[in-house]
């Protein structure tokens, strides 16, 4: 029997199996296309828009396709989309399966992004006298560190159903939006300590959830 009630991980099924794996593929490849841009306008550390310098010689519709859709589109899904989803699937598990874990786990996690953001970002602004919140090359990304824990709290969640095979996927889309963070001017150093941060919180929520169940 599957973790979760499923009779059989759906994971073995090869057209599930499939679909992760392209997506892993169409992830990393985007990824590898994005640093290469930046690689070669030199931007490769961040630091500064590279959508500022994207080279005015290139087809409108790459123009469009990387600055507005690839980059905006999935950057803000970063920190909208992926928590919004990670919170419909911890309520559908808790109806399904009848008990509150799934969701009050996925709670305590977004509540953890939220304040760490909030603080840290807080005390950078602070260091560098401007506003509390306002955006800096420095600092901590906000749809970085939350997609790592939306990312791997969801493939926790459904390790019955598709076993170790979305923790491949999750660090793909962790990376693509790593790189699409530098792309919009992070620093590389900001990118890594997001990252950072969202697998610190997933590990605590992860644990404290693991002690939980050992204590039942």
């Amino acid at each position: 029997m599957a973790k979760g009630g499923g009779s059989v991980p759906l994971a073995e099924r090869n057209w599930v199996r499939g679909v992760i794996i392209t997506g892993i593929a169409l992830c990393s490849a985007l990824s590898a296309a994005l640093l290469l841009q930046l690689g070669r306008i030199g931007a490769i550390s961040g630091g500064r828009p590279a959508r500022r310098l994207y080279p005015g010689d290139e087809p409108v519709w790459l123009h469009v396709l990387v600055n507005h859709v690839t980059v905006n589109g999935i950057s803000r899904s970063g920190d909208t989309l992926a928590p919004l989803l990670l919170l419909a699937l911890a309520i559908w598990l808790s109806v399904r399966l009848r008990r509150w874990a799934p969701l009050a786990s996925v709670l305590a996690a977004l509540a953890l992004v939220a304040a760490v953001l909030f603080t840290g970002k807080g005390f950078l602004g602070r260091m560098l006298g401007e506003s509390a919140l306002t955006w800096s090359p420095s600092a901590v990304s906000g749809p970085a560190t939350a997609v790592v824990v939306a990312g791997g709290m969801a493939a926790w969640l459904l390790r019955g159903y598709f076993g170790r095979a979305l923790w491949g996927l999750a660090a793909a889309v962790a990376l693509v939006i790593g790189a699409t963070q530098l792309y919009l001017g992070h620093r590389i150093d900001a990118v890594f300590l997001s990252w950072l941060t969202g697998l610190v919180i997933l590990g605590v929520v992860l644990g404290g959830c693991r002690r939980r169940r050992a204590r039942a």
